[in-house]
């Protein structure tokens, strides 16, 4: 790297003694020389002049030929603007602001339009043949001055169209700062002039050298030596013609003859005597100035040297009371105080990398300890760390010279002392035997300290601890010992907020955010651990699964926060009602699971989870409201129902369902039946999925009879599944699993569009077909475009709306009555009927019947079944077939399938049924032959009992 020489160079003294000796033995010699080179170096002086000089014009020609291709370009730029459509006085701002004085745009037959600065007077050159036939060529034309009072400046032209001459010309003219440039730019002593055809000056840097120029470009006199003149000259050509369409201009470059042979004077004078003066004082005087530097220059080296290895304890010994002996002195200094800094770097180092890797506290303040011992060998190193959670006490740790890390010592901690620490952040000065001395520094009185620097520990600016230097002389603490033992105090309260993150990150990994219970990953933990012990102690354990009853009820009157603050309410009595070795878990949304070890027999689960549906059967005050809600709770037992903590959890899993099956509100033991139902039950849904994908689906259509006269009066469409290998499957078995894996609104749809499209080709066909009902389930009816369904396959159809019935179990429309009698009023505005089915079954009351649109109750089968042993049954009959006939309602028997209980349906006034004593469901095809027939109750007519596959139970 190369220093700077500064002018101060001479104020040290090894500089002075090198600079005296060198011209001592350097300038004589030097003198000599030059009196015999003097000749060679004055010929060679001038043609260097000459050369400079030639290069000097060379350089101008091009720059001044640099400037007119610049403004070339400007002006074709601005005429380009001009022909793609922008006006001329916007068109060129930058070339009238930077380039040119003043632009005009001639077009043909019109006068000039001045578009640059209106203040300079004159018009603008004419362009002759010449130009015009140059700016043809899609070239600018430089066009000459005009002639006048003053000084004028070259012209530019440019063609707007080259191609169409009318279109215009832009005539620019010249500015001359930016064309002929700065003055002060050309070199020193230098004089330039710019000459056009016949000698004419277009420009001078100098008006003392126009004539001298103008002789020049004249008389050919490129060269000459200075003689009557005096001056050096060299003359340089522009070529414009072939860019241009001008004359060619000759730059002339001037300089005074003189200036090249006065360097030369002095030179002669002094230089040529002592050049072989020179060679022999340098090898005399060399060899001692050089044997008194290199020596402290190595060691000074050396010291250098093992800085770098970070060897800082050898001081650099130079004996000198120079330059040399001051650098080696700082030096020393430095080296001690980058031993200290990297010290504690490296130590600040190895305790964020024992925080970053291992992150035990009792670690991180040993390191600090050690580092303070080194700096301070005679102190005693203590750090206390307040307990949070207990303001009253504390954990100390000391350590002096020697020692190994002391086992901690839990010491009282006073709100006094707390504060006083708070109060003086930078630290503060106690006496060790003080009266009024926290206790965690007295017990360093013992070690002979007497005083102590302490530093309070700050984390969220809260003091959560101390670090103590005891010692004898208060003056072995300097600041600079204080500011370290400050930042080592700083990354133990580092190590605070990283201890308290890396807990706080465990914990939410482990554990719920809104209930603060263990999730499903601290709760598989726990398992897995307490099935080992089960296993090793041949044990029970129980897993408790539940699912609250009634949430979404709760969820959706009270909104989310209402649901979460349920949620809080039930975590807490749920961790209350359990011994501090079990655990209680959130798996989700209203999920909970409960583990509990160490059991004896099955019955301790079954007690708690009596209690547990006990506790959770009390009401809730969520938001000023009083809740109910209730939970099931299925029951695994380890190892009788599983033996990994997978298969604890599926089996409770299952065995809750089958307490939610079973009517809620109750818990059950999971059975390897229910096992065997849950895969039976996958497979159905699997291929449940594959039927509708397959087409494997089909409707058929049991009559419906008019009980007085026998006729048929039309039926109801059920969905029937054939599988290739299982056969017939019952709908009760597939339709309820259809509705609870959502496929029920891909087939609800389907069959709706099927029968209103068979209905229609009956009606074309001229059958009788009265009216088709079919079965829309509970999902179908909740959801928003029920009535956009059935208006969509009764218009793609084209079939008459009053053909169409649609059937509603009772359970479905008592959830939400108002809700209910929207949809059911825009069933009725588009003229579709509506039937209850399953009448009797649910909980309608005589109010909302009343107000319900519907236009045919249709008695449960199994009531009618019945019919004939059971008086009750026969009682509820006739009160639904009064109340509908009240109501004006039709009424229909579902399930008639003896001759008895037709009898009885019509003695009771019954209008329609539909049963098996009169048909089984069956295709459209053998329903076309029923729809011209009548039936009677007696059962004598043979197309009264027809039958038909599927042999499948009514649905």
């Amino acid at each position: 790297m190369k220093m700077r020489i500064e002018g101060t160079f001479l104020r040290s003294a090894v500089a002075r003694r090198v600079f005296l000796l060198f011209v001592l033995s350097a300038f004589v010699p030097a003198a000599m020389l030059a009196a015999l080179s003097y000749g060679h170096v004055r010929g060679v002086v001038s043609d260097y002049a000459q050369r400079q000089l030639a290069l000097a014009g060379s350089a101008y020609a091009s720059a001044l030929y640099d400037r007119l291709l610049g403004a070339h370009f400007l002006l074709n730029a601005n005429a380009a603007q001009i022909r793609s459509g922008h006006e001329a006085v916007n068109a060129n701002q930058f070339a009238l602001q930077r380039v040119f004085r003043r632009t005009f745009l001639i077009a043909h037959d019109k006068a000039a339009l001045q578009f640059g600065p209106p203040h300079l007077a004159g018009d603008p050159p004419r362009v002759d043949p010449g130009a015009a036939s140059h700016l043809a060529k899609g070239e600018v034309a430089l066009l000459p001055s005009q002639p006048g009072p003053s000084m004028a400046y070259p012209w530019l032209a440019v063609a707007i169209d080259p191609s169409h001459a009318t279109a215009g010309v832009i005539v620019a003219e010249l500015d001359p700062f930016f064309l002929w440039g700065d003055p002060d730019e050309i070199s020193y002593q230098t004089n330039i002039c710019v000459l056009s055809k016949g000698g004419v000056a277009l420009y001078c840097s100098s008006d003392k050298v126009g004539a001298i120029a103008a002789t020049v470009v004249s008389e050919g006199a490129a060269g000459h030596a200075p003689g009557a003149m005096g001056t050096l000259s060299a003359t340089s050509e522009l070529f414009l013609k072939a860019k241009f369409g001008a004359p060619d201009w000759t730059v002339v470059a001037s300089r005074p003859g003189g200036l090249a042979i006065d360097s030369l004077t002095q030179l002669a004078q002094t230089y040529l005597a002592v050049t072989l003066l020179t060679l022999l004082l340098v090898a005399l005087l060399s060899v001692v100035q050089i044997r008194r530097t290199l020596v402290p220059l190595e060691r000074l080296i050396e010291g250098t040297q093992r800085i770098a290895r970070e060897e800082f304890d050898q001081p650099v010994t130079v004996e000198r009371d120079d330059e040399f002996g001051q650098l080696a002195h700082s030096l020393n200094s430095m080296a001690g105080r980058l031993g200290h800094q990297i010290g504690a770097l490296r130590a600040l180092s190895e305790i964020d990398q024992e925080i970053l890797s291992q992150l035990d506290i009792a670690h991180v303040i040993a390191r600090v300890q050690a580092r303070l011992l080194k700096i301070i060998p005679k102190a005693v190193i203590g750090v206390v760390v307040f307990d949070h959670l207990a303001p009253e006490s504390g954990t100390a740790y000391v350590r002096k010279q020697g020692e190994t890390q002391t086992a901690p010592v839990q010491v009282l901690i006073e709100a006094g002392h707390r504060s006083s620490c708070a109060r003086h952040p930078e630290g503060m000065w106690l006496d060790v035997a003080g009266p009024d001395v926290p206790g965690f520094v007295s017990m360093q009185a013992g070690d002979g300290a007497t005083s102590c620097f302490l530093i309070p520990i700050f984390w969220r600016n809260e003091v959560r601890g101390a670090l103590g230097i005891s010692v004898v002389n208060q003056q072995e603490v300097s600041d600079e010992v204080i500011e370290q033992a400050s930042d080592l105090g700083k990354r133990i309260g580092v190590a605070f907020a990283a201890y308290a993150r890396e807990a706080q990150l465990v914990f939410r990994a482990h554990h719920d955010d809104l209930t603060g219970l263990p999730n499903r990953a601290l709760l598989s933990e726990r398992l897995h651990q307490e099935l080992a012990h089960a296993r090793r102690n041949d044990a029970h354990l129980a897993l408790l699964f539940l699912d609250l009853d009634r949430f979404k009820g709760v969820n959706d009157a009270l909104g989310h926060a209402g649901g979460d603050q349920l949620l809080r309410v039930v975590a807490e009595r749920l961790s209350s009602s359990i011994r501090e070795c079990d655990t209680v878990a959130r798996l989700g949304g209203d999920e909970f699971v409960v583990l509990l070890n160490g059991l004896q027999n099955p019955p301790q689960a079954a007690k708690l989870a009596e209690q547990i549906l006990t506790l959770l059967s009390h009401p809730f005050q969520i938001s000023g409201t009083e809740c109910f809600i209730g939970t099931s709770i299925g029951l695994a037992i380890y190892p009788a129902d599983g033996a990994t903590a997978e298969q604890l959890l599926k089996h409770a899993d299952i065995a809750m369902y089958r307490a939610k099956a079973a009517g809620r509100g109750r818990f059950v033991f999971f059975e390897e039946s229910m096992n065997i139902a849950q895969r039976d039950r996958a497979v159905m849904e699997h291929e449940l999925h594959l039927a509708y994908e397959r087409n494997q689906f089909s409707v058929y259509y049991q009559p419906r009879i008019a009980l007085h006269d026998g006729r048929f009066l039309g039926a109801e469409a059920l969905l029937r599944w054939q599988h290739p290998e299982l056969g017939w499957v019952s709908p009760a078995q597939f339709i309820p699993l259809a509705e609870d894996v959502g496929l029920i609104d891909k087939i609800g749809p389907w069959v709706l569009r099927h029968v209103c499209a068979q209905l229609a080709v009956w009606q074309g066909a001229g059958y009788a077909v009265g009216s088709v009902s079919v079965n829309v389930s509970g999902r179908q009816f909740k959801s928003t475009n029920l009535v956009a369904q059935v208006q969509h396959a009764l218009e793609s159809t084209g079939l008459a709306p009053h053909t169409l019935e649609l059937e509603v179990t009772e359970g479905v429309l008592i959830d939400d009555v108002e809700s209910v009698i929207d949809v059911l009023a825009r069933l009725k505005q588009i003229n579709v009927s509506v039937a209850l089915d399953d009448f009797g079954t649910g909980y309608s009351s005589m109010a909302y019947l009343r107000r319900l649109p519907i236009d045919v109750l249709k008695i449960d089968q199994s009531f009618v079944r019945d019919l004939t042993e059971d008086e009750g049954a026969r009682s509820i009959v006739q009160a639904i077939i009064a109340m509908a006939h009240a109501l004006h309602k039709t009424v229909v028997a579902e399930g008639v399938e003896t001759l008895a209980q037709a009898e009885l349906l019509r003695a009771w006034g019954c209008d329609e049924v539909q049963g098996y004593y009169f048909s089984r469901p069956v295709p459209a095809a053998a329903l076309e032959a029923l729809m011209t027939r009548t039936m009677d109750a007696s059962g004598i007519s043979s197309e009264a009992s027809i039958a038909c596959s599927p042999s499948a139970s009514p649905a």
